[in-house]
């Protein structure tokens, strides 16, 4: 396994629906800050211009753009900028939204119709990855963006948003956690600053440690064999990936060793010490210390304030 894939399978993504909208000039919404998710919102027809925090920056959207706003920032959505923006939750009461059917709101002038949702992640599944992307992540709908196959998803989105057939938002929520998982890829691959912790994938002798790392997070790994693997000097390796990663070597390891535990904790009932074996520790007491160092509490007091096990 990658450790880019594992790393999105650990964020343990799910994702909903808000919904379609029927916005007529003039009209503003704010939407409010909100932790632990990325909020994202698709022209499907019409023009608006989004803000995202307190950034003084417009940016213009039109059909088929794609914005994400990846930290649950609070962002503006309005016809034109001058428009003032409202509260959602105000917006939402003052026409009886309900849940069902599109938000139908505005002045009765040129229409913009959106589809907007959200993908929340497990509170435990902060990490630098999701930390250090952008303020907004924006995707035009047209430019190239890698392949044909996201403006086929954006479009299959609207069709669906808008007829909202039995299924239709189980479609929704799977097409746009792919969809981010594919604009995350792509910026990636597309940054050309050097980014705490995103800049290590663009790094082919980094990248292959990180993913060896997360294929076995139990094996004794050392910085030398590490170092060996990325064909270079120790003291060059350990430089290099702390400046690339924001952690050191042995630092990282630890971080996804204790990732791995705080799930087998939280889903399974399996005794500490055979977690403590999985993740490479010898002992139930090395791995209650390392454990506690990070999380300020011992495995058993986590397991017991965490009640999703499910094995």
């Amino acid at each position: 396994m990658d450790a880019l894939t594992d790393i999105l399978n650990t964020l343990r993504m799910s994702s909903s629906l808000y919904f379609r909208t029927n916005l007529t000039a003039p009209w503003g919404v704010e939407v409010p800050a909100k932790g632990a998710v990325a909020r994202f919102h698709i022209v499907i027809r019409g023009n608006c211009w989004l803000q995202v925090g307190d950034e003084t920056e417009w940016t213009p959207m039109a059909n088929g753009d794609l914005v994400i706003v990846p930290h649950g920032t609070s962002h503006r959505l309005v016809n034109e900028k001058t428009t003032e923006a409202r509260p959602l939750d105000d917006v939402l009461q003052e026409v009886g939204f309900t849940g069902s059917g599109p938000l139908v709101y505005g002045g009765g002038g040129a229409g913009c119709t959106l589809v907007c949702g959200e993908l929340a992640f497990d509170a435990l599944g902060v990490h630098p990855l999701l930390e250090n992307l952008p303020g907004k992540l924006y995707v035009s709908g047209d430019t190239s963006y890698n392949a044909k196959w996201l403006d086929s998803a954006i479009g299959f989105i609207g069709h669906e948003a808008a007829k909202l057939d039995p299924g239709a938002h189980a479609i929704i929520c799977r097409l746009s956690e792919i969809i981010l998982i594919q604009v995350i890829r792509t910026y990636l691959a597309t940054s050309k600053e050097i980014v705490p912790f995103l800049s290590a994938f663009t790094s082919s002798r980094i990248g292959k440690v990180l993913s060896a790392i997360h294929a076995e997070p139990a094996e004794d790994w050392t910085v030398e064999r590490l170092g060996q693997m990325a064909n270079m000097s120790r003291s060059s390796f350990s430089n290099h990936f702390a400046e690339l990663v924001g952690m050191s070597p042995l630092q990282y390891i630890i971080f996804v060793r204790l990732q791995l535990a705080s799930r087998l904790l939280i889903e399974t009932s399996k005794p500490l010490i055979n977690i403590a074996e999985n993740i490479g520790y010898r002992s139930e007491a090395a791995f209650s210390q390392v454990f506690k160092r990070q999380y300020g509490i011992r495995p058993g007091e986590f397991r017991r304030s965490h009640t999703r096990i499910v094995s």
